[in-house]
């Protein structure tokens, strides 16, 4: 079983960190929003602040925001973070692009409510896996991508945001032809591949890549038999030349799921230093 399917756990309150669970953030269609963070009391405020956004192919039901690295989360608070982790609607219940308005409403939210959550609304990141990094590489697009913004709340702010992790993400849609055969991608995009073309593109974040972005960290394994590594490079080496700060870090024999290794968590949380400390 992938690790990805295995939620890290940790007893955060044995470190001393403040969990508030379930908290609502927005509306998305009929359904109440929720997230969960994480936090130190003690830790200096205003504090930068990062979004989980988990994956699942946006319909998996039991990959949710409670399926996230924990053991990354307990490092960063450490390190001073603010962790939010979010649900968002399933395509089941709303096709895309449901999970990107829900993901940007987290976004205007957490602005909305900075000063009581004691952030610093322009020190704002994500961090999504899967289909959460396709979300994180769409979110990356500063000045926002039109018609993804939705109604969810706090529409008063903008969802701009400082910098975004993406691991295994699909950043061109339209290249996953095995995927458009299953009976799945109309239940993601609301209908066939033919039917939802343009959609599709507008989904797929190397459409954007020569749009100004903020930094972005991309890994993949090159092993991954769900996202091939090739679309994070490519994704990075067009926004690259179009002048974005954009490195691709390719994970050797990993698969696709949290991975293994230090080294590669050490790259992430300075990345983060970098860009929002």
């Amino acid at each position: 079983m992938p690790e990805i399917l295995r939620p890290q756990i940790v007893d955060f309150a044995a470190y001393g960190v403040t969990v508030k669970e379930a908290v609502p953030f927005g509306t998305g269609g009929s359904e109440t929003l929720l997230m969960d963070c994480f936090y130190l009391e003690g830790s200096p405020a205003p504090r930068p602040a990062i979004i989980w956004i988990h994956g699942g192919g946006f319909t998996e039901e039991w990959v949710t925001r409670l399926s996230r690295p924990e053991k990354s989360f307990l490092a960063l608070v450490e390190r001073g973070y603010f962790i939010a982790s979010i649900d968002y609607r399933l395509a089941q219940v709303d096709p895309f692009p449901a999970q990107i308005h829900d993901a940007k409403c987290a976004v205007r939210y957490l602005k909305a409510h900075a000063e009581a959550l004691g952030i610093d609304p322009d020190r704002i990141a994500v961090w999504g896996e899967s289909c959460g990094g396709q979300l994180a590489g769409l979110m990356a697009v500063r000045g926002g991508i039109e018609g993804f913004e939705g109604e969810g709340g706090w529409n008063e702010f903008d969802s701009d945001i400082a910098a975004a992790v993406s691991w295994y993400g699909g950043f061109n849609i339209a290249k996953f032809t095995a995927m458009q055969q299953d009976p799945r991608f109309i239940t993601m995009y609301g209908g066939t591949f033919a039917e939802k073309r343009d959609l599709v593109i507008k989904a797929s974040p190397i459409t954007y890549a020569d749009k100004p972005l903020c930094p972005f960290l991309a890994m993949c394994s090159n092993t991954d038999n769900r996202v091939p590594d090739s679309q994070s490079q490519e994704f990075c080496d067009a926004a690259r030349a179009a002048g974005n700060d954009a490195d691709f870090l390719m994970v050797p024999g990993q698969g696709h799921g949290y991975f293994e290794g230090d080294a590669y968590y050490d790259k992430i949380y300075a990345f983060f230093d970098k860009h929002l400390k």
